[in-house]
């Protein structure tokens, strides 16, 4: 959708080439920080699949869209060790931006059943991984749940 408003923007109706003064992003840009406050679509699309992958991780029982999802696609497993890349083009794209929900993630105990061991940030302020890196080369499972 970027693609098609860039080139009306830059070129109108006519077919013919023109030379961009400006790149996209900083067009995208607030009109405070020199942009013309034009919404960047894949940022916004990200921005509503990383919502619904919140959603996702919290299991609250009367979302309906929430429990499809996870009897379709998660039969039983968290959604962080989920790696199932077939299905809709929706879930497609949830598991293709679910590595930036982990990006400025903190993760609460509670019952652990989300939460990767060495992956998530949940013990400190970076996840045991990067913290223990020796202990997380002789690891066998690498993906193991806090249970």
């Amino acid at each position: 959708m970027d693609t098609v408003r860039s080139q009306f923007f830059w070129r109108g109706d006519v077919e013919k080439f023109k030379y961009h003064l400006v790149n996209w992003e900083n067009t995208c840009l607030p009109k405070d920080f020199g942009g013309q406050g034009i919404l960047n679509t894949r940022f916004l699309n990200d921005s509503l699949l990383l919502k619904w992958i919140w959603r996702l991780y919290n299991e609250e029982d009367g979302d309906q869209c929430c429990q499809l999802l996870r009897a379709k696609y998660l039969r039983g497993k968290p959604i962080s060790i989920c790696n199932r890349k077939t299905g809709s083009q929706f879930w497609r794209g949830l598991q293709c931006i679910k590595g930036k929900f982990k990006w400025g993630a903190t993760f609460n105990l509670g019952n652990g059943r989300n939460i990767l061991f060495w992956e998530d940030v949940w013990a400190g302020n970076i996840p045991l991984r990067l913290e223990f890196p020796k202990l997380y080369g002789n690891c066998y499972n690498k993906n193991c749940l806090l249970q």
